[in-house]
């Protein structure tokens, strides 16, 4: 070790500071490179620490609750008030999706490290319950007919048709002195003449209503006591006319503002 008092006291003292100062420079550097270090590399994050290296993985965007309607003219209005700024980005277009005949959805553009889109609105159909491929009491079947479909010759038809609807019970006696014999025959019948052809087309309400119903063919049916029913006989095919006119309703009414709509 070195003997300070073998040197002069000035001297002495610059050699002690310059010890002093690098050793104070080296533990800063230490101190420096013991903290993580982060950097960039083919557009992802890394941090380096502790002697190993690991990616900097965000966190998912924060979505937010979508604003849900009931029709067609709200989902119009949200999207064209633009009350979050969602729609203001001419570089960016949200989509307007068609999901089937009684939905629709609104998407953000892709954002975010993991490219996610967020749902901002849902559109939900109010549609009434329709009872198809059930028999019911003629009563009950007029009334569904009545309060969920357009009103058209062809539904004034099988209306009067099931109102004329009776159930028929014959019986007859034999009677030989010595023994009876009772027949009943029981049906069904109707006490006006009255023709309808099946399938027979008819309008039921099920989609948003500020479009045209699509019209599709029913079979109808009746059962042995009476009863009436109505079975779909286009294998759903009005679905994807309702989801054409449905696209084709918001492209006219949307023209113009910052969306794609893909139905």
């Amino acid at each position: 070790m070195r003997e300070y008092n073998e040197i002069s006291p000035e001297a002495a003292r610059a050699e002690i500071e310059y010890l002093y100062e690098t050793g104070k420079e080296a533990a800063e550097n230490v101190a420096e490179l013991s903290k993580p270090q982060t950097f960039e590399a083919h557009g992802r994050k890394y941090i380096y620490v502790n002697g190993g290296l690991k990616e900097i993985t965000p966190d998912h965007m924060t979505k937010p609750a979508p604003f849900e309607v009931y029709s067609l003219g709200g989902l119009i209005e949200y999207i064209k008030a633009d009350v979050d700024g969602y729609f203001s980005d001419p570089e960016k277009k949200c989509i307007v999706r068609v999901s089937n005949a009684t939905e629709v959805e609104v998407f953000t553009p892709v954002e975010g490290f993991y490219m996610e889109r967020a749902t901002l609105a849902y559109a939900k159909a109010d549609t009434p319950n329709l009872r198809f491929g059930q028999f019911m009491n003629p009563e009950e079947f007029q009334i569904m007919l009545q309060s969920n479909f357009l009103q058209d010759e062809n539904l004034s038809l099988v209306l009067k048709l099931a109102g004329n609807i009776k159930k028929e019970q014959n019986m007859q006696v034999a009677d030989d002195g010595v023994s009876q014999r009772v027949t009943v025959n029981a049906g069904v019948a109707t006490v006006a003449d009255v023709t309808v052809k099946n399938p027979v087309e008819l309008t039921p309400i099920r989609t948003f209503r500020e479009i045209e119903q699509p019209e599709s063919p029913f079979v109808l049916r009746f059962d042995e006591n009476g009863g009436c029913a109505l079975f779909t006989g286009d294998g759903a095919a009005w679905r994807l006319l309702a989801v054409a006119r449905i696209a084709e309703f918001l492209k006219n009414n949307l023209a113009g503002y910052n969306v794609v709509v893909i139905g």
